[in-house]
């Protein structure tokens, strides 16, 4: 019986798990980006009008986040004279987790701290990673759970360079 309440157990957190990972964010395909400056956000955010974005939800620790930091690196470095703009949303409470991360890292691109979660709470980021690519449009395009390694570099580089290649309105 305490086995099978153990296998009953671990199908419960398993189901779950599944489930958490279907929850959508708050923010769909077509939406707008929020105005970044209603927020509070610490740190700066660079212009985006006109501009390709990527906003990364992320947290000091979460290691897939960490893996995601050079990959974004890259991307940055090669797609920011095209019109790319990486930004990582931190939600770490605790500014000091945050600087600690940053300065373990040294991030190219754009980082601002959320520690009032007021943007996490717009975004509703059902993963950590997750990120938001929005069009030159300012428009949502698409979002992406966690960070799966080269798969998520490929997916990512594929629909920024699509959407570079688009107009801005």
């Amino acid at each position: 019986m305490w086995l099978l309440n153990i296998r009953r157990g671990f199908s419960v957190l398993a189901l779950a798990g599944v489930c958490s990972s279907m929850a959508m964010a708050a923010l769909s395909p077509g939406d707008p980006l929020p105005d970044l400056k209603e927020f509070g956000l610490e740190g700066t955010v660079p212009e985006l009008a006109g501009k390709v974005v990527l906003i990364d939800v992320w947290a000091s620790w979460c290691a897939p986040c960490k893996a995601s930091f050079p990959a974004f690196d890259e991307l940055q470095g090669d797609k920011s004279t095209d019109g790319l703009v990486i930004l990582a949303v931190s939600v770490d409470q605790k500014a000091k987790a945050y600087e600690s991360f940053l300065d373990r890292m040294k991030p190219t691109f754009a980082t601002v701290r959320d520690g009032k979660q007021k943007l996490v709470a717009e975004l509703s980021p059902p993963a950590m990673p997750t990120s938001f690519l929005f069009g030159r449009d300012g428009k949502l395009r698409s979002v992406h759970l966690g960070f799966h390694g080269d798969k998520s570099v490929v997916e990512l580089r594929t629909e920024i360079e699509a959407l570079l290649q688009e107009k801005s309105s």
